[in-house]
């Protein structure tokens, strides 16, 4: 049976923002997950300040209800940060991921790479049923990533142990304890596994996390079912430094190229931060049609240096926009997020005429937050752009604060990216089902959700036996080890 027709009047129209003309008064009708039809309307049956636009895509996450900084984890370097997330409070996988989704939501995401970090390496498959509940109880399109990984797990080694650097190992029972590590043939059981819960809105990725924390014959596995199946990948790749000489002393022939030997480069490939390629990397990676997700929030709080995007333009690198769980004030505000990557195109490009100046890095900004960061979740399926026949996922959002008055059109797109804000939005839509109305989260009880999440951080916190500070002597030695460059055998 078809599911009714629903409707939306607003004052202005912008199928995909720089990249065509302002419709006034217009009405977008969807049914069964579609736009029906846009037609104009009249004026009294608009609510005024409205605009629409296609719903944001967040290209790479990690669905943290809580930040980590609430838990007492402080900021970066990534390698030492990841060593402090052990202190992480335990919640349950459904709550936390539902009030991410939420807080996404509310910021005008439709659509996100959920890449998850188990708290029970046992019970992957339990959490990651949890995410789906919770994708499924919000409505936003979640890819979640199934996490392939076990080698490296306090630093990236070479053939120099991380154990040897310490001077009384007893004292660090974590270098002994015996470490849960899921067999490939388990993580791609669980694959299967959480493929029967797939849906319009919900799909299942490999989720390999990183090529230093990932075995080649995973990573060659991964690729031949993923060329099989048709399935996507999603895995972090050069983040920082310290990994890209990592992999330049454990791949001489370029990691770049043996991924290509191996078949991983491909459409259905997409890389999160890829903040240290190089120029042939980037113009192999675009040659076979890699998709990147630049994470500029995390790349700065977390010490990893910021993205070659002048290269990655120049090269026509297809890329979207991703938080990361790391967004600069742990807001999930992914219009902030895209004026910060424009900032960076503005004042890395030369030249006035080049993709620095804003009337060719504002399109290029707007196709990134919209459409190209959406393929990294859903693949080509002919989204984020407001025409009919195409997906109902749009946001709507008031230009009151932001547009006091009237622009000329040309003008309007800069000004959105300029101004707007996540308190701007007022309405998401997805699949044709209203997520969020009047700025809240319709779905879910959020407020008493964010509570119950809040009291059992907060009741762990209370009981926990470690903290941050017993980190600190932990963190000596991995800045031993980086130090003395015994990732690269001390070359």
């Amino acid at each position: 049976m078809p599911s009714p027709r629903a409707s939306w009047a607003v004052e202005r129209l912008l199928p995909l923002p720089g990249h065509g003309p302002v419709l006034r008064n217009q009405t977008l009708s969807a049914r069964d997950g579609v736009i029906e039809g846009i037609v104009p309307t009249t004026g009294e049956n608009v609510q005024a300040g409205s605009l629409a636009m296609p719903a944001f895509a967040n290209a790479h996450d990690h669905g943290r209800g809580l930040p980590t900084l609430s838990c007492g984890i402080p900021d970066g370097p990534l390698e030492l940060w990841v060593s402090r997330l052990g202190v992480e409070p335990h919640t349950l996988s459904f709550l936390n991921t539902a009030c991410a989704f939420a807080r996404m939501a509310q910021s005008g995401i439709g659509a996100a790479v959920h890449c998850h970090n188990t708290q029970n390496g046992r019970t992957l498959l339990q959490e990651a049923q949890g995410v789906a509940k919770a994708a499924k109880a919000v409505g936003i399109r979640i890819a979640f990533a199934v996490p392939f990984a076990g080698e490296n797990p306090f630093v990236y080694e070479s053939s120099a142990p991380f154990r040897d650097i310490f001077d009384y190992p007893d004292q660090f029972p974590a270098l002994s304890a015996s470490r849960y590590r899921r067999s490939l043939q388990e993580g791609l059981d669980i694959t299967d596994a959480l493929a029967e819960l797939e849906s319009e809105t919900f799909h299942v990725q490999y989720g390999p996390v990183g090529p230093q924390w990932t075995d080649r014959a995973t990573l060659e596995a991964i690729s031949a079912r993923s060329a099989s199946t048709g399935r996507r990948i999603h895995m972090h790749f050069f983040e920082t430094r310290l990994q890209q000489e990592w992999a330049d002393a454990t791949f001489p022939e370029g990691i770049v190229n043996y991924f290509d030997k191996i078949g991983l480069l491909s459409p259905r490939l997409t890389l999160a931060h890829g903040v240290w390629l190089r120029p042939d990397e980037i113009e192999l990676l675009t040659a076979r049609g890699v998709l990147l997700s630049c994470n500029i929030s995390s790349n700065m709080r977390l010490a990893s240096g910021l993205p070659p995007i002048s290269t990655i333009i120049d090269k026509n690198m297809k890329f979207g926009i991703g938080l990361d769980g790391m967004s600069l004030e742990d807001d999930d505000d992914i219009l902030r997020e895209a004026r910060l990557l424009r900032g960076l195109m503005q004042t890395t490009q030369p030249g006035i005429l080049g993709p620095g100046d804003s009337r060719i890095s504002t399109p290029v900004c707007f196709n990134a937050l919209m459409r190209t960061g959406r393929e990294s979740i859903t693949g080509p399926d002919n989204g984020g752009l407001l025409e009919e026949g195409r997906p109902a996922d749009m946001v709507i959002v008031n230009t009151d604060r932001v547009l006091p008055y009237e622009i000329p059109d040309a003008i309007l797109p800069e000004l959105l990216l300029t101004r707007l804000t996540r308190r701007d939005v007022r309405t998401l839509v997805v699949n044709g089902n209203t997520i969020v109305d009047n700025g809240k989260c319709q779905t879910i009880p959020q407020e008493d959700m964010e509570k119950e999440l809040h009291d059992i951080v907060q009741r762990a916190l209370k009981q926990a036996t470690a903290s941050y500070a017993d980190t600190v002597p932990w963190e000596e030695h991995i800045r031993r080890y980086y130090s003395d460059s015994l990732h690269t055998n001390g070359q």
